[in-house]
């Protein structure tokens, strides 16, 4: 029987969306959230994978790319310098739930996924209301 496991991370970040018309055009911040859902069976240890696994694989990822950060596209001439967190899509919830399932599908298939263990969802909210998902389908 599977069982799945949940984890929750947050980070500040700060990010402008140059190809939206609205508010979000302008630069801003946010407190960013993310759950990440892994399943598998429990092992002899009592656990699908230790909580702190989750953590050596998530952790240095915000730390390095997103915490305290200001996340633009690479297109987005408005911003300019090594401040700057540069990724080639729109900084949105979206694509950062997407960056992140697409880094775990890179580490599987070089790997250094966690054997046994299938990651089900990521989920980042931009606030307390508002939530991309990305699901195993």
């Amino acid at each position: 029987m599977k069982v799945s496991i949940t984890k929750e991370y947050g980070w500040e970040m700060g990010h402008a969306l140059w190809k939206h018309s609205g508010k979000c055009y302008s630069p801003h911040g946010h407190n960013y959230r993310m759950e990440v859902e892994v399943s598998g069976p429990v092992q002899e240890s009592g656990m699908v994978l230790d909580f702190s696994d989750l953590d050596d694989w998530v952790k240095p990822l915000i730390e390095k790319y997103f915490d305290h950060s200001f996340w633009v596209n690479e297109n987005d001439e408005r911003f300019t310098g090594a401040m700057f967190s540069r990724l080639d899509v729109e900084p949105t919830a979206e694509n950062l739930a997407l960056w992140f399932w697409e880094v775990w599908k890179e580490l599987s298939a070089s790997g250094h996924e966690f054997p046994g263990v299938t990651l089900e969802r990521i989920t980042v909210y931009e606030t307390d209301r508002a939530r991309a998902t990305v699901r195993r389908s």
